[in-house]
C-alpha cells in the first residue's frame, strides 16, 4: 500500500523496510536536507538549471530506508507545508516546525529581506524543491549521522518534532502560529 493517491512507498532496498508517509510517530524528529525553498528570483540561473535538471534525493531516500534511520518520508515537490501536511495526515499526528531551523541560505534570506518578503513563507508554499521531509526516532539519531556521512555534502537539518495533538504549527522567535496552507494545485486567482 502506498501513500495518498496510491503513490508507492520508497523502498529502502532489499534489506531495508519501505519508507511510508504514515509512520511518523509521536516525539520523532522531523528533518530535511539542503536549501528547502530556494526561489527562482534569488538565483535565476541556478534555479532554472535545477528546475530543468533536477537532482531528486533518491540516494538519500534509499540510505534513510536501508539504514533504518527514517520512519517516514515524503518529497517536497509541492513545498514544505504540503509535505508536513502529508506526513501528519497519513500518520494521524501533529507536527510543530521550528521556522528558525528551516535551512535557507543567507542569500535566500537576504533577497527576501530586501524585498520585504518572508523567506519562511516562501519555503512553506514553494515547490519543485526535490528535497525530502522525513521523521527519525530520537534513539536512531546515530543511524542518521551515519547516513549523513555517506551522503557527504548534503546537509540534513532537524526542523521540527511530531506531536500527539493533531495540530500543524510553526514556531520561531516571534511565537507559534498555525502552519500556513502552502501550495495548492488549481487554486483560483483573485
Amino acid at each position: 500500500r502506498g501513500g495518498p493517491g496510491g503513490a508507492p512507498p520508497l523502498r529502502g532496498g532489499p534489506e531495508g523496510p519501505p519508507l511510508r508517509q504514515g509512520d511518523a510517530g509521536i516525539g520523532r524528529d522531523v528533518g530535511t536536507g539542503s536549501d528547502a525553498g530556494a526561489d527562482l528570483q534569488v538565483r535565476p540561473r541556478t534555479c532554472i538549471e535545477t528546475f530543468l535538471r533536477p537532482e531528486p534525493r533518491v540516494r538519500a531516500g534509499l540510505l534513510l530506508g536501508r539504514n533504518r534511520a527514517a520512519t517516514s518520508c515524503v518529497d517536497l515537490s509541492d513545498g514544505l507545508a504540503d509535505g508536513v501536511r502529508q506526513l501528519a495526515t497519513a500518520s494521524g499526528v501533529g507536527i510543530t516546525l521550528d521556522g528558525d531551523a528551516v535551512p535557507l541560505s543567507d542569500e535566500t534570506r537576504r533577497w527576501h529581506q530586501e524585498r520585504g518578503a518572508d523567506a519562511i513563507a516562501s519555503a512553506l508554499g514553494g515547490g519543485e524543491d526535490y528535497e525530502l521531509l522525513f521523521t527519525v526516532r530520537p534513539t536512531h539519531r546515530g543511524r542518521l549521522r551515519a547516513v549523513r556521512q555517506l551522503l557527504g555534502d548534503l546537509p540534513i537539518t532537524r526542523i521540527g518534532v511530531v506531536t500527539r495533538a493533531r495540530e500543524l504549527l510553526l514556531g520561531g522567535k516571534t511565537g507559534t502560529t498555525a502552519l500556513p496552507a502552502g501550495y495548492e494545485h488549481f487554486q483560483r486567482g483573485g
